[in-house]
């Protein structure tokens, strides 16, 4: 078959490579991917991802677009290299009709959860915040909606409690590279047994921004420590650090964490505790405490909490107030 394969971060990655290793019975024919971006001090563009590995794998610079795939200069040369299939993970855009009617076939989708639940952009940090014990990748033929297709196959993975955005991202990157080659398998068999989605069971995991990772205090320890490893690595889970009697207080990034049961005080109040390693800081929650084993003061690198408070947070050794 051939192929059009869309896609843009490190997450797609696995998954093209998966599928030019495929060849010479499919063929990718063309890349599509986004813009280049600013990156770094100096703002220079930078490739995505998806860009530097299709040249990497050989595919020629003019079959990589890098419009929008509803564009219609995009869609015409599309057209005219005849594909049979669109294969689309991770590309950051919705394709529109005209774009789903133009290969032979149709488009499928790796989508990183258990579907109908978190469709979205960030399933995998909804699947960590939910407390689920398993998520996974469906491949699903691909309609107009968000992540609404029917269902060619799911692959479940367990969730480990030390999970973090960062750890299950790799594995659901490496998963749907595997269920790539599975579903091309089956279409190529012509075995397609779609199982539409129980739409009303459906729940929704929205874009993440810079913002997303204020802690609020005001919840409870267990789902604080969830909001800390679906936060890890990007956003980061943000606090800031106030002690008594002052205003501007530290702002940190909470890196490691555990829930404790016991804590009096009123939410987002903390204190340093002594440790067999080292301090401990114990802020409160609106039931239980969130212990911090490691953080990350704004600019600096993740440090335990003791090493932090020998240095910059010395003055919060006493306790204070986070918001």
């Amino acid at each position: 078959m051939r192929i059009v394969f869309a896609g843009t971060p490190d997450y797609a990655v696995p998954s093209l490579k998966a599928l030019a290793g495929l060849a010479p019975e499919h063929e990718i024919v063309a890349v599509v991917t986004q813009s280049d971006k600013p990156k770094g001090r100096s703002r220079a563009p930078t490739s995505p991802p998806v860009k530097a590995a299709a040249l990497a794998l050989g595919i020629p610079p003019e079959h990589i677009f890098q419009h929008s795939i509803n564009r219609s200069e995009t869609l015409e040369a599309l057209r005219a290299l005849a594909p049979d299939l669109f294969c689309v993970v991770a590309y950051g855009g919705l394709l529109k009709q005209a774009a789903l009617a133009l290969p032979k076939q149709y488009c499928i989708n790796a989508h990183g959860s258990l579907l109908p639940s978190f469709r979205g952009a960030a399933p995998i940090q909804a699947a960590l915040l939910a407390g689920e014990n398993e998520t996974g990748v469906c491949i699903i033929k691909m309609d107009a909606g968000l992540d609404t297709g029917p269902v060619l196959l799911r692959r479940a993975i367990p969730l480990a409690p030390c999970d973090t955005a960062g750890t299950l991202h790799d594995q659901l990157a490496t998963l749907s590279a595997q269920c790539f080659v599975e579903a091309l398998r089956e279409i190529s068999a012509k075995r397609e047994p779609f199982e539409p989605q129980d739409h009303a069971r459906a729940s929704y995991a929205p874009k993440l921004s810079k913002d997303s990772g204020v802690l609020d205090w005001a919840q409870d320890a267990a789902f604080i420590e969830r909001f800390v490893r679906a936060m890890t690595p990007w956003p980061g889970a943000w606090t800031t650090l106030v002690a008594p009697e002052e205003v501007r207080g530290q702002r940190v990034r909470v890196a490691k964490a555990e829930p404790i049961t016991v804590s009096a005080a009123a939410a987002g109040c903390f204190k340093v505790t002594p440790g067999s390693f080292g301090a401990v800081l114990d802020i409160a929650c609106a039931s239980g405490a969130l212990r911090v084993l490691t953080l990350q003061p704004e600019g600096k690198k993740e440090m335990s909490t003791q090493a932090f408070l020998n240095g910059a947070g010395r003055t919060l050794a006493q306790g204070g107030r986070a918001h």
